[in-house]
């Protein structure tokens, strides 16, 4: 790295606001949560994988407009499927909505300069679809506990139709959203 583009690299992390620095450290934070998360099912620790994730989410984390947020994403995904056998009990739940606090925050953050800030409208807004998101899958997580529990042959049938009801719904709830006015 020559000297410009190092002065380059501090100018721009000394204009960074407050705001994006919250967002930066929620990232983080939300990252390392899902493999502990992991950690805590599998019952066993993983210091290589919380190393690696937790470097690939500080580089996202300053620049959310990179694709260093998806190997976070695939890291973790690739890591829960290889070791948690089962649904996860509530560490799925955790999870979950720690990787969807991560791609909401990160994609926040892309939206945004280094500097900018949010507006409050904005905030609200942001926090409230997130939730909608969180309360879909604990919904989701929900259902798939119940149904674990069950001693009961699948039905592919079925399921298809859940499925295709779920993504009807959501689809209606978002152009609902996208009509409404700000």
């Amino acid at each position: 790295m020559n000297s410009t583009a190092l002065q380059r690299w501090l100018d721009e992390m000394l204009e960074t606001s407050s705001q994006q620095w919250l967002l930066r450290a929620l990232a983080v934070a939300t990252s390392v949560g899902a493999v502990l998360s992991a950690a805590a099912a599998n019952e066993r620790w993983w210091p290589a994988g919380l190393v690696v994730v937790s470097g690939l989410a500080i580089a996202s984390a300053i620049r959310p407009d990179s694709h260093t947020a998806l190997a976070v994403v695939v890291v973790i995904v690739w890591h829960w499927l290889a070791t948690v056998e089962g649904p996860g009990g509530p560490w799925l739940l955790i999870a979950s909505l720690c990787l969807l606090v991560y791609h909401a925050v990160i994609a926040l953050s892309a939206s945004l300069p280094t500097g900018g800030e949010l507006s409050d409208a904005t905030v609200v807004q942001w926090l409230r679809r997130t939730a909608l998101g969180g309360g879909m899958t604990t919904v989701a997580w929900f259902f798939v506990v119940l149904l674990d529990r069950r001693d009961a042959a699948g039905n592919g049938l079925l399921t298809a139709v859940a499925l295709a009801v779920l993504a009807a719904g959501a689809m209606l709830i978002r152009s609902r959203s996208l009509d409404q006015p700000r």
